[in-house]
């Protein structure tokens, strides 16, 4: 039954179809549902999209209801004279009652310059709002591409690891052989035996440094993801469209979210000052005031032993009323004038800062734009370079087997190929992200330029292979 049971499981194991690949246009829909950053970015957008209905609501007729009710009890005596026999008696009376009133108050404001500012600078919060949201949602796109082209870049430089620490062990192994049989020198097998030991700890490091990129990816997808999509081997090397620099500085003043922002930031600074002149005018207030009232009650007396029986006095009445009310703080001990001067400064900080990011801008876009431009040499020389390390080793290898190179040549050539093998991983990898990023500092990047970079990627599943499993390494040569 048992071993039934094994069968079944193996086969089900066999049949199961692979991890399908995660591409990059699936790891950012992850990471817009998932990263804290932006969804904080979007929450607090959100929460700046409110600043208009609330400074439009100040300008709106205010209607305040009230009501009231209030019962009333009291008792007195005091001495008075008698006109008829001019003797003191005593007057004693009690009271009792209760008065409602209900109503109603609006208040519309007439002039206000402080809350006439309040809406033009909402509009200025709210447009900086939307900017900074632009800015979260751009840095969001190249965190996701940098991380995760940063996972394929790993599994590709273990990959080449492993690849070289096999090599590494056979070329080990044979001159171990070679040693035994009095072929070579002690020299050669401690060479051999020293590149292998180097590379077997290049590959842990390698395992360690993809694990870590891989967490980075979590953190932004909240999701482990073992399999990637990786990019073809025909990889378009597109120069900028357009061609010229200058067209692409242009595109960023206008279209840059981050320049936007310290834009709509320095506007609203000097709405800000006009807020605080406010404080030397006046303000007028249209009232309207509708109120009922009624009222209930008795009254009782006693005047030299005579009672007067309680006598019910109720009363009711409306009371309309309309004005207007002007108030106006004509000294205040000199804080508007002070506070005024705040803001004035803070309107020169702001423009200063606006001129800052201006100039930022412009150089992060000319040096996008030669980092493509730079790119395409790269990921093209280092491609020829990868060729050439391979032709070389492949010659010294030769050479070894006729006696005319040494292990340590062999050694030399296969470290000299394996460094352009890493040299090109890196140079295709920084090449997509100086695409992005290009686009990134002219405020042209949008999820639409990812679905298209997303179409360059290979239809291949992720780029993990066995040397980069949790498996162990190969063991060490023997001897």
């Amino acid at each position: 039954m048992l071993k039934r049971l094994l069968i079944v499981v193996c086969a089900a194991g066999l049949l199961a179809p692979a991890a399908r690949a995660a591409d990059l246009w699936e790891v950012w829909q992850l990471a817009t549902q998932n990263d804290p950053a932006f969804l904080q970015a979007r929450a607090t957008r959100n929460a700046s999209m409110q600043a208009e209905p609330l400074a439009w609501s100040r300008l709106f007729p205010s209607i305040d209801l009230s009501a009231s009710r209030t019962w009333t009890n009291s008792t007195g005596e005091r001495s008075q004279t008698d006109l008829s026999s001019g003797n003191l008696v005593n007057l004693r009376t009690a009271s009792n009652g209760r008065q409602d009133q209900w109503g109603a108050t609006l208040t519309q404001t007439l002039f206000n310059w402080e809350q006439f500012m309040a809406v033009q600078g909402a509009d200025y919060t709210v447009a900086k709002a939307q900017a900074d949201y632009q800015v979260a949602l751009q840095q969001l796109m190249l965190q996701v591409a940098q991380t995760y082209f940063n996972v394929l870049n790993r599994e590709d430089v273990l990959a080449a690891d492993a690849a070289n620490l096999k090599a590494l062990q056979r070329q080990y192994q044979q001159t171990q052989q070679q040693y035994d049989v009095g072929l070579i020198a002690v020299t050669g097998v401690r060479q051999a035996q020293a590149g292998y030991e180097q590379a077997r700890a290049q590959v842990i490091r390698d395992r360690q440094l993809l694990a870590q990129a891989r967490e980075a990816l979590r953190a932004i997808t909240g999701r482990f993801l073992s399999h990637l999509q990786t990019p073809g081997q025909d990889l378009p090397l597109q120069p900028p469209q357009p061609s010229n620099v200058q067209a692409w500085v242009s595109t960023a003043l206008q279209e840059n979210p981050g320049l936007a922002s310290s834009r709509f930031a320095q506007k609203l600074a000097e709405t800000q000052v006009s807020q605080q002149r406010s404080g030397y005018m006046p303000t007028l207030n249209l009232v309207l005031q509708r109120l009922h009232s009624s009222a209930e009650g008795n009254a009782s007396a006693c005047f030299g032993g005579t009672c007067f029986p309680a006598r019910p006095n109720p009363s009711s009445g409306v009371t309309n009323t309309i004005g207007l009310q002007l108030s106006w703080n004509i000294f205040n001990g000199g804080g508007t004038r002070a506070a005024v001067k705040q803001e004035m400064y803070q309107a020169d900080a702001a423009m200063a800062a606006q001129i800052a990011e201006q100039r930022t801008v412009t150089q992060n876009v000319r040096n996008a734009y030669l980092a493509v431009l730079s790119g395409i040499a790269q990921v093209k020389a280092t491609r020829q370079a990868v060729e050439a390390s391979r032709l070389s080793l492949e010659a010294t290898e030769a050479g070894l087997e006729v006696g005319t190179q040494t292990t340590l040549d062999v050694l030399t050539a296969r470290k000299n190929m394996l460094s352009a093998q890493k040299s090109y991983f890196n140079a295709r990898y920084d090449y997509l992200i100086s695409v992005l990023q290009l686009e990134a500092a002219a405020g042209t990047l949008s999820p639409e330029d990812l679905k298209r970079l997303n179409e360059w990627l290979g239809s291949s599943g992720g780029t993990q292979t066995p040397a980069s499993a949790t498996g162990a390494y190969p063991a060490p040569a023997e001897g």
